[in-house]
């Protein structure tokens, strides 16, 4: 049964969800991305603990019920550094990563910063390079739902259900926005700050992830999204020529096509058995 613990770092406290006991084997350290939380790795950590392999998923700091930090403190780097701080603080020498979206773009900041210490393998999930303007823009128009405020839990999950983003609904959707909501004058909101998700999304725009490729020399999994998101035929977060061009120049990394949206791929069975394979 999954667990909620929270952890002290330097930069601020940090939430998270353990499956499965992390002493009896290398445990995965995942990350979820932009607005996301922890519960978006609700399946993969259900399915991790069946077969005995050890998962804990954190929510960055601004996001979920993790703390809220000043401006200025944000940034893949800073991520990073916090997660690399929060296996020293639970005691794990080695670990796996595995990100999703902007946890992807941590996790090589992750590996980048560690130099072979820390991480064993790195599991990208559907994030890498430069995504294209119309998939970004998908993503941005997504974000309005941080400054709003709602009547009932149902109304927001019924709102964001309507986006069409993350397709197919499921009940790992469900857990993971009702899971971010708090109560406030009768209505309910987003706990995520929407000023630290900004400050996190300008930061992206200012960077060159495939400078980072070169220094990812751990063994690497690349989950590509196959289905556009959203209307636009090109919507990808990770386009086929960087992905295309990442697998060739990354001589540590495989890679592996997924049926799915950027959201739809965090439900779909083939993501979580690859990802088990891969780190088995």
């Amino acid at each position: 049964m999954a667990q909620d613990f929270d952890l002290e770092l330097l930069r601020g406290r940090l939430r998270a969800q353990r499956f499965g006991d992390p002493s009896t084997g290398v445990p995965a350290l995942c990350i979820p991305g932009l607005s996301s939380n922890s519960r978006v790795f609700n399946r993969l950590g259900e399915q991790f603990e069946r077969d005995g392999h050890p998962l804990v998923a954190f929510d960055l700091r601004g996001r979920g019920w993790s703390d809220i930090t000043e401006k200025g403190t944000y940034g893949w780097d800073n991520h990073a550094r916090d997660i690399l701080e929060a296996a020293d603080a639970m005691g794990i020498d080695r670990f796996d990563y595995v990100g999703h979206s902007m946890g992807a773009f941590i996790g090589m900041a992750a590996v980048a910063i560690d130099r072979g210490k820390h991480i064993r393998r790195l599991v990208l999930i559907d994030g890498l390079g430069i995504p294209s303007q119309t998939a970004l823009a998908a993503i941005i128009a997504g974000l309005a739902r941080l400054k709003g405020t709602f009547p009932t839990a149902d109304t927001y999950v019924n709102a964001v259900r309507e986006m069409g983003l993350a397709a197919p609904w499921n009940d790992l959707w469900d857990q993971h926005y009702r899971y971010d909501l708090i109560a406030e004058n009768g209505n309910v909101r987003p706990r995520t700050d929407a000023a630290a998700v900004g400050e996190d999304a300008v930061y992206g725009g200012t960077q060159d992830p495939r400078a980072i490729w070169p220094l990812l020399t751990v063994p690497t999994l690349l989950l590509r999204a196959t289905v556009p998101l959203g209307d636009a035929a090109d919507a990808f977060v990770v386009t086929k020529a960087d992905y295309d061009e990442f697998l060739a120049s990354v001589p540590t990394a495989i890679g592996v096509e997924i049926p799915a949206n950027h959201f739809g791929i965090m439900a779909a069975q083939e993501t979580l058995d690859e990802i088990e394979r891969f780190l088995s």
